[in-house]
């Protein structure tokens, strides 16, 4: 996935002056739809604490995908799943796709 690309983004974009209150908007509301998309993986604390800047918000993002890779490592790697854990790894999948699109819309949407 290109969350590195898209930290070195929101890095240029928090340090820059010009239209970073639209920007700061922008990726308030993408990042709400992550929120609602990854509820069970991004806590409500952390959150509302990531509202507050465009480089926290793309950090939580950045590390909640993170998180789900090496979750999704693991289910794939471990031998002997549990019925419930093949669903899980499922539902981990396809939200990780989903962040996928999420991020790609975003790096599309900003300029450099």
């Amino acid at each position: 996935m290109e969350t590195d690309k898209f930290l070195e983004r929101m890095k240029k974009l928090d340090s820059k002056k010009k239209g970073k209150k639209e920007e700061l908007e922008k990726l308030q509301k993408l990042f709400e739809r992550f929120h609602l998309l990854n509820r069970a993986y991004l806590d409500k604390e952390t959150y509302e604490k990531a509202r507050e800047s465009i480089l926290s918000m793309a950090e939580a993002m950045d590390q909640t995908i993170r998180y789900l890779d090496s979750e999704i490592a693991r289910l794939r790697s471990k031998r002997m799943k549990l019925p419930f854990e093949n669903v899980e790894l499922g539902e981990m999948q396809k939200i990780q796709n989903r962040n996928e699109v999420l991020i790609k819309e975003c790096l599309e949407g900003t300029k450099e």
